[in-house]
């Protein structure tokens, strides 16, 4: 084993150096190479084997740091150079080969950053539980949307969901009201009903936006009768009370890669119309973000209702 995982290219021979089939002697030495930490660098011929075990810069700094636990190795790999009469693997067709053979390792320098350490999705960007793949699964989700179930007829683009809609349509809703949760880190999801079909005094409802089969607007909302006016200035207090019926807006959230294309907008104008109201009669529930102002600002300048 000390010679066929020695450094260098060399070719093993079926009947002479082993018995077994290539494909499995290879699988075989595969390893007993991983486990010593050598990378093998092997391929499987008719009747042969080609290898070429080579270290890390990584692995040649462990064996410097603690020689005892791997004996022979200064001997056998610092300062190896192949002979000139080294045997030459032949090609045999694909991607060329020996494209990193001679090449010099890899330096590294330690660098001082600031980064931020929050993901935009609300995830943290250093998690690594599952290898990553939790947060890229909620970021693609975050980024494009919530996928539409496949049982789920749609019928146009915007579907309105309410307390007693069936199911799938809530369960849909609650898992897009994951996302803003997640993002702005909120003790509660802004939809949660999930249990039976419901009558809610305030006539609790969502709006979904989809395309491209995925959800991508989200806006929650309820009727309320106790409103304030406001000029949307930063700073200056609420106007007088306002008894009307109105829609009044809870969160609006939009997958990451629609955003500032009037998604939003669209959502608004959508409860409006379903409201039978003017979009400067709609509702918003304080406080409210920036990037809710900046809405608000666009579709009423002259001052929204708040709540």
């Amino acid at each position: 084993m000390d010679d066929w995982l020695a450094p260098g290219e060399r070719e093993l021979i079926r009947g002479v150096d082993f018995d077994a089939p290539p494909n499995a002697f290879l699988k075989f030495l595969r390893g007993k190479a991983k486990q010593c930490g050598v990378s093998l660098n092997g391929r499987a011929t008719a009747g042969s084997v080609w290898v070429r075990p080579t270290l890390s810069s990584a692995q040649k700094q462990i064996r410097e740091m603690f020689p005892e636990q791997y004996p022979g190795w200064v001997d056998r790999w610092t300062g190896y150079v192949d002979s000139d009469d080294a045997p030459i693997r032949p090609w045999v067709g694909g991607s060329e080969q020996n494209l990193s053979y001679g090449s010099k390792p890899v330096q590294f320098l330690a660098a001082q950053t600031h980064l931020r350490d929050d993901c935009p999705c609300g995830m943290r960007l250093g998690e690594t539980a599952h290898g990553g793949r939790d947060h890229a699964a909620h970021h693609a989700r975050w980024a494009l949307g919530i996928q539409v179930p496949k049982n789920l007829e749609w019928w146009s683009d915007l579907a309105i969901v309410t307390t007693q809609s069936p199911i799938t349509w809530r369960r849909l809703t609650y898992n897009v009201a994951r996302m803003p949760q997640r993002e702005n880190h909120y003790d509660f999801a802004s939809w949660s009903h999930l249990g039976e079909p419901e009558v809610t005094p305030d006539n609790v409802r969502a709006y979904l936006l989809q395309a491209n089969e995925r959800v991508i607007g989200y806006l929650t909302a309820r009727d309320l009768n106790d409103h304030r006016r406001w000029d949307l200035i930063d700073g200056s207090t609420y106007g007088a009370s306002d008894g009307a019926l109105r829609p009044s807006i809870d969160l609006i959230w939009v997958a990451g890669a629609y955003r500032r294309q009037g998604v939003g907008a669209t959502l608004v104008r959508a409860l409006a119309a379903d409201f039978e109201c003017e979009v400067a009669d709609v509702s918003w529930s304080d406080p409210i973000s920036d990037a809710g102002r900046h809405l608000a600002r666009r579709l009423a300048p002259e001052g929204i209702w708040v709540n």
